[in-house]
């Protein structure tokens, strides 16, 4: 109990850190990279080949979501974004066809209007792209503390492949991992595309 007890203040620690870090960056800079990487995320194979995606909705200084929606759409994609229902711990996947009607939600984040989205089947979903604040070169994620995601992905949506986003000083050698933590497929920041194969021991690393 120590341990975890331990741990679980470390990671606390690490979100203070990595949102200072990222509240931290220039407004253009953060609007540049974010652009960097939306681009980089539209031109992966595993996205081309991808029917349908969840894609979060930025909130405050994530990178923004907004252009790459847009450009998911034009490709034909099936976008889908979470609804949260935080009496139950969960996420629904909506599809999205305006990211415009979207309305403040769950602690301001962006959502669809319940009433007015489609839900879409978890289990046909190709793509989860996942926010965060902290990520580490062995595929670990370190989100808020909600644990909405690695719960979706563990309970609602195992198939999907899992594709982080973030800002290059979110990225640091090492997360202490818990158990129930879901580790990414892909990460890409606007200096590099990192891929853990799931055969293979290493990363592979592009610079983007």
């Amino acid at each position: 109990m120590l341990v975890e007890c331990v741990k679980g203040q470390e990671r606390d620690k690490m979100r203070v850190w990595a949102r200072g870090q990222r509240d931290g960056l220039d407004r253009l800079d953060r609007a540049r990279a974010s652009a960097r990487i939306g681009a980089q995320a539209c031109a992966l194979p595993e996205v081309r080949a991808a029917k349908s995606v969840l894609l979060y909705c930025a909130f405050r200084s994530e990178v923004a979501t907004v252009a790459l929606a847009e450009r998911l759409l034009a490709l034909g994609k099936t976008v889908c974004v979470p609804l949260t229902v935080p009496e139950k711990k969960s996420m629904l996947p909506l599809v999205l066809h305006d990211y415009e009607a979207l309305q403040p939600g769950y602690q301001g984040i962006p959502e669809p209007r319940w009433r007015e989205a489609a839900l879409f089947p978890a289990l046909s979903l190709d793509i989860v792209i996942l926010p965060g604040l902290l990520f580490d070169r062995r595929g670990n994620r370190l989100g808020y503390g909600g644990g909405y995601y690695d719960r979706f992905l563990s309970g609602n949506a195992p198939q999907a492949l899992r594709l982080g986003l973030a800002f290059s000083c979110q990225l640091v050698d090492l997360i202490p991992a818990e158990p129930h933590d879901m580790r990414l497929d892909i990460l890409i920041t606007e200096q590099e595309t990192i891929r853990w194969p799931q055969e293979s021991g290493g990363p592979a690393t592009n610079s983007t």
